[in-house]
């Protein structure tokens, strides 16, 4: 029999994932001798919508504190006062190759990479365009620094990580975090935004049972 597996859907650049993602890893923790693993990044903020934050910091700042009373999740100062200034710059593309080639050395820890990565922006203020934030977050992974840049700057692993952006819209996914239950080759769409783990847990049951 097929093993069953998760698919999260998530951008690097996006609040809620950042906060889902406890919930995602400890669903992983749980359950990766029962199923396999995999993340795929949407590219929220690409195109027409990179650029600085500008007005919609006002937007994000308001949404902060509810989206920390509902996940637990805090976000730090530097990020904060990137906010506040409206100096943060936003573009998915160069967080979403990062996780790509990352995979491509070490598809196990993927999930856990991108959770560094989001750790890293909205609690230290790191500048995902910067190669000097990556070279810090593979270090625990023993992954050869020379070649990661290589491949991040690379024309192969852009256009592998644009055609996951088509993908996840032709799935039509359009709202991030979302997570897809794969079983006997049925596709169950488990999470369309933030969910509880306790909710998305006997949620993931309630299809492992079905036969």
């Amino acid at each position: 029999m097929m093993k069953s597996k998760i698919i999260y859907i998530y951008d690097p650049l996006c609040g809620w994932c950042y906060g889902f993602s406890p919930v995602i890893r400890k669903i992983q923790e749980e359950y990766k001798d029962k199923m396999d693993f995999d993340i795929i990044s949407g590219g929220m903020i690409v195109g027409d919508r990179v650029g600085p934050v500008g007005a919609f910091a006002d937007y994000i700042l308001k949404a902060l504190p509810r989206l920390e009373e509902l996940t637990g999740v805090t976000f730090g100062e530097p990020y904060l006062s990137q906010l506040k200034d409206k100096s943060l710059f936003l573009s998915s593309l160069k967080p979403c190759i990062a996780l790509e080639v990352f995979k491509s050395f070490n598809e196990k820890d993927a999930i856990a990479f991108a959770s560094s990565m989001q750790k890293a922006h909205y609690i230290d203020g790191k500048n995902l365009e910067d190669e000097n934030v990556y070279l810090e977050l593979i270090k625990p992974y023993n992954i050869d620094s020379t070649e990661f840049l290589k491949r991040w700057n690379s024309d192969e692993f852009k256009y592998e990580t644009t055609n996951q952006f088509k993908m996840i819209q032709e799935w039509g996914i359009s709202g991030f975090p979302a997570v897809i239950l794969v079983k006997d080759n049925q596709f169950y769409l488990i999470a369309k935004g933030y969910v509880d783990y306790e909710n998305l847990q006997t949620t993931i049951e309630k299809i492992l049972v079905v036969k």
